[in-house]
């Protein structure tokens, strides 16, 4: 039957997509400080497509490697042990519960997407009816609103695109602070993360019962805002960074609604605020080399998980055995097909006219070659070249004037290594004259000198850049601390994470 095969073919996309989301919480860390929050934001497409993909094809089933199925029947058994502790009466008593089990989910994921929906609807209204200011940006494209109903600033909508920020905007935030949350709000748009959002919740849906897809859910909100923060402040200076912590800590407040982005969740503060204090750019060469170990890491794990592979089917067999219900699709095979009617013959088709001979082409041009030979004899041997002249057949000749070797000697210069004395501001390389001929000195003890300068340079930027970030910590510490839209937990919640930045880059610091 069907019901049975469909069951398996769920618990088998319950369990992949289940050890996937482990997966991207255990990595998701070290591959945002190896190669940045983009790539960490990124292997959150791992459960979504693993969800989409269809049954192993059966030819490739005996192929399909798994190293690690004693794992997956690890998983299996705690997964279905649970689902399956009662013993089975018999296939028909245990397919009926597993039919009850199926309602139940399907139930809870419907309830679970229409409260979402209904609240997100009621929100997102509430929003617009207590709006006071309304303007448009991006030609028109995004609808900017200052409400009373917003805590802080947030962007919503899909088809018609939204950013709000309290009525207080103005007066609680300076210029910087408000360019830069706009830019934050705007960056969702851009990104996509609000259609992110809407299929995160569907397979959170789909997961309602899982605590593993709880907690990589709100993961995965914290990775969207840390690749959104690392979007706003791509190439930005130092200063603009502090702005954006101030901003940031400003609108820190524990309620969101799942389906909007906002700045001002608590969650990860320490995380992002920590992150603003590091302006060590990624090189191409380390992006290129994290796509390349996501992407391999993706299609292994895709692979291994995929129903069909071998780590598949000893999850179903663990199933089978479990419950006593067989998972195979037994599907009746449709009728043969009736054979087709004969064609009727064709008619012969009549001979086609011999073609025409084609006429002969016109015998090709004679092309006459000659050759010049030259050779040095006595008379003419250590002499130099200075003219080249070309007669051709048709009597027309070309002369070419020939460059003299030693013009072209002179004019290259002699390098060499020197020492060419200290001087601040003096150039690295010096041009000489020696008896007609060019010499180019490179001046070694410049060279080190301007390098140890460099040095000394990029460590006082370094320690300038730790000591401006503590100080930007102070003054949000000091803003948090006067806020009165926050209650006391959440205050000391905040107050916490900052404390930590803080002891962090002091941390820094000493190593220095």
């Amino acid at each position: 039957m069907i019901a049975p095969a469909f069951i398996g073919f769920a618990l088998e996309t319950f369990v992949a997509t289940t050890l996937l989301m482990l997966l991207v919480l255990a990595l998701r860390g070290p591959v945002r400080k190896a190669f940045g929050p983009h790539m960490a934001y990124a292997l959150w497409l791992l459960p979504v497509v693993r969800l989409l993909l269809p049954p192993l094809p059966e030819s490739w089933r005996e192929q399909a490697a798994a190293p690690v199925a004693a794992a997956s029947d690890i998983v299996a058994v705690y997964i279905v042990e649970p689902l399956g502790a009662a013993p089975a009466a018999g296939a028909e008593g245990s397919f009926g519960l597993w039919m009850v089990v199926l309602l139940l989910w399907a139930a809870g994921a419907a309830l679970f997407l229409a409260w979402h929906l209904v609240s997100h609807s009621r929100y997102t209204a509430t929003l617009l009816r207590a709006a006071r200011v309304d303007r448009t940006i991006a030609q028109g494209k995004v609808r900017v609103i200052e409400t009373d109903a917003a805590h802080g600033p947030l962007a919503f909508g899909v088809f018609r695109k939204y950013v709000a920020f309290p009525r207080d905007f103005s007066e609680r935030y300076d210029e910087q602070e408000r360019d830069l949350a706009l830019a934050h709000e705007l960056g969702h748009h851009v990104r996509g993360d609000l259609i992110a959002n809407w299929v995160a919740l569907i397979v959170l849906a789909l997961h309602w019962f899982n605590p593993v897809a709880w907690r990589a859910f709100r993961a995965f909100r914290a990775d969207q805002e840390m690749a959104c923060d690392a979007l706003v402040l791509a190439g930005r200076a130092q200063a603009l960074r502090h702005a954006y912590g101030r901003a940031i800590v400003k609108s820190a407040h524990g309620g969101a609604v799942s389906a909007a982005c906002h700045l001002h969740t608590i969650n990860e503060v320490k995380g992002r605020l920590r992150m603003l204090s590091r302006n060590r750019p990624f090189s191409p060469t380390r992006v290129a080399t994290g796509l390349i170990g996501v992407g391999a890491l993706s299609v292994a794990a895709l692979g291994f998980t995929v129903s069909g592979s071998q780590a598949a089917e000893t999850l179903k067999s663990r199933v089978e055995t479990v419950t006593g219900v067989s998972l195979g699709q037994e599907v009746p095979a449709p009728p043969a097909p009736g054979a087709p009617p004969e064609a009727p013959e064709a008619a012969e088709a009549p001979e086609a006219p011999e073609a025409p001979e084609a006429p002969a082409a016109a015998a090709a041009p004679r092309v006459e070659r000659h050759v010049y030979r030259y050779s040095s004899d006595d008379k003419h041997a250590g002499k130099q070249v200075r003219k080249m002249v070309i007669v051709r057949a048709d009597g027309t000749r070309d002369e070419i004037d020939m460059p003299d070797p030693e013009a072209i000697r002179a004019s290259i210069p002699d390098v060499r290594d020197g020492k060419c004395g200290k001087g601040e501001g003096k150039p690295t390389v010096e041009h000489r004259q020696d008896g007609g001929r060019k010499i180019m000195i490179i001046c070694t003890d410049r060279i080190e000198m301007a390098a140890a300068d460099a040095e000394r340079i990029a460590m006082r930027s370094k320690r300038f850049g730790l000591d401006s970030a503590r100080m930007g910590l102070r003054m949000a510490r000091r803003s948090l601390e006067n806020e009165t839209n926050m209650t006391a937990d959440e205050r000391a919640k905040a107050l916490k994470g900052i404390d930590e930045a803080m002891a962090e880059l002091e941390k820094q610091r000493d190593d220095d």
